[in-house]
């Protein structure tokens, strides 16, 4: 009888061997980088920060903690497996830009942003810190 199991488990083998090797590959098979969520929301939240910050007098940005908060996202990056080339890439795609800026410009107006009117730009920045959001830890005010 062990005889017999032990001659179908080495005829299957191959088969065991082949998928083993197949795990690994399906494993690692990354979410292409404009489809994936945490990086994207990242960079959309930080987006948004700056331009609160750049338009509203009274609100500044946080820079140590965006630039730690950056750093973060480049070791989240990696741990995933994006290689560094890729992700330069995708920063510095111009499709991709105009994506991520068309998404920042639909987030300002859908939360009541008036391009030129600062006060509009300072009301969503207060709030964004008030509710802690990841805009909001990017920005403070005095």
């Amino acid at each position: 009888m062990f005889s017999f199991i032990l001659s179908r488990i080495i005829s299957i083998r191959p088969l065991i061997i082949g998928l083993m090797l197949m795990l690994p590959l399906q494993a690692t098979a990354l979410t292409p980088l404009d489809k994936e969520q945490h990086i994207n929301h990242s960079l959309i939240s930080a987006g948004i920060a700056d331009e609160i910050r750049k338009n509203c007098s009274t609100v500044n940005a946080r820079m140590l903690r965006a630039l730690r908060k950056a750093k973060a996202l480049e070791q989240y990056a990696r741990d995933q497996g994006y290689a560094e080339g890729d992700v330069r890439a995708f920063l510095d795609s111009p499709v991709e830009r105009k994506r991520v800026k068309s998404t920042i410009d639909s987030y300002l107006a859908e939360n009541g942003v008036v391009h030129g009117n600062e006060a509009t730009y300072c009301s969503l920045g207060r709030a964004e810190i008030a509710k802690g959001s990841l805009i909001g830890q990017l920005l403070w005010t005095w």
